[in-house]
């Protein structure tokens, strides 16, 4: 009598903690995307927190955002992964018609795969001053029932148009539909002194970067090899203070940090002086026509040089 006490015992707690285990799961447990099923008949409780859309027998879909308890009939059950934009984020909304959504946080929104092909949560342009910018490139349609074309061909060049304008900050800017932030992609200048820190436009490692910053002094710390009247070579490293007054001119080029090596290089070639009078000639903003003249065509200026060290070339054994 004892051992069946002992065993109905045993028993009844097992199935009080499995009871207690399916509980706890219940309530803590989310279920997403990847829980799919087809249920002949039966029934499902969508917790509060949670959404699923259900196709019935005959293809029709319907989303159901909980809490709620539904019966099922011959129908496939799909759960729906949830996306959350902070403040400081926005949604990208892919309909599967084609259509492009632009949703500003803080927001949430179930990705149903009857409508939507995907859901992207990406971070906004946060400019921080007010020198701080972005070039935001916008395509919108540009009909006009007045103008007749004559072929298909202009019809379809003229029926949207492209404007572009710059945001300046301090703000954080959301893209709306049909709006692109412009990418720069510059290299890494060849001249760069190695082992050089200085956060700088020009001395990035050929990072893809959206915020240029106007006005602002940044430093470019570059390695010249200049060859003196006496036909000396001495290795200078200089620091060329400059910054960008003008991101329209930054925008005419795709990549501006070749020709700028190029302008240095050319400059430095011209080296006629002594090594007396070397220094003074390298801190002339004169010295260097051709790159103060590129400069400028891209929007940026020079505004300081320096020099943090000479050292004299090896000479071959």
């Amino acid at each position: 009598l004892k051992q069946k006490i002992n065993s109905c015992c045993r028993r009844s707690f097992s199935s009080a903690s499995q009871i207690d285990t399916l509980t706890i799961n219940m309530g803590v447990t989310f279920r997403s995307g990847h829980y799919v099923r087809f249920v002949r008949i039966g029934g499902r409780t969508i917790k509060d927190g949670e959404a699923a859309v259900i196709w019935d027998r005959k293809g029709r879909a319907n989303q159901i955002i909980g809490p709620r308890r539904v019966n099922l009939f011959f129908s496939t059950i799909r759960f729906l992964d949830r996306y959350k934009a902070e403040p400081h984020q926005y949604l990208v909304v892919n309909y599967r018609s084609g259509k492009i959504s632009h949703v500003p946080g803080p927001v949430s929104q179930y990705m149903n795969p009857a409508n939507h092909d995907s859901i992207e949560v990406k971070d906004g342009f946060k400019l921080e001053t007010k020198d701080d910018c972005i070039v935001v490139f916008s395509s919108k349609s540009n009909h006009n029932n007045e103008e007749q074309h004559d072929t298909e061909e202009s019809s379809k060049e003229q029926r949207y148009a492209s404007q572009r304008r710059i945001v300046h900050g301090p703000t954080i800017f959301f893209p709306s539909e049909g709006e692109t932030v412009h990418a720069f992609q510059w290299t890494t200048s060849r001249l760069l002194q190695k082992g050089s820190t200085i956060d700088s436009l020009l001395s990035q490692e050929g990072q893809t970067f959206h915020i240029i910053a106007v006005n602002k002094m940044s430093l470019w710390n570059c390695q010249l090899a200049v060859s003196t009247a006496e036909s000396s070579k001495i290795n200078i490293n200089l620091a060329l203070s400059y910054k960008i007054d003008c991101v329209e001119k930054c925008l005419t080029v795709g990549n501006p940090i070749p020709a700028l090596d190029a302008a240095l290089l050319n400059d430095a070639t011209n080296c006629t002086k002594s090594e007396l009078n070397l220094m003074e000639w390298v801190l002339k903003e004169s010295t260097y026509p051709t790159l103060c003249q590129t400069m400028a065509s891209f929007g940026f200026q020079l505004t300081k040089i320096q020099v943090l060290g000479v050292s004299y070339a090896k000479k071959p054994r």
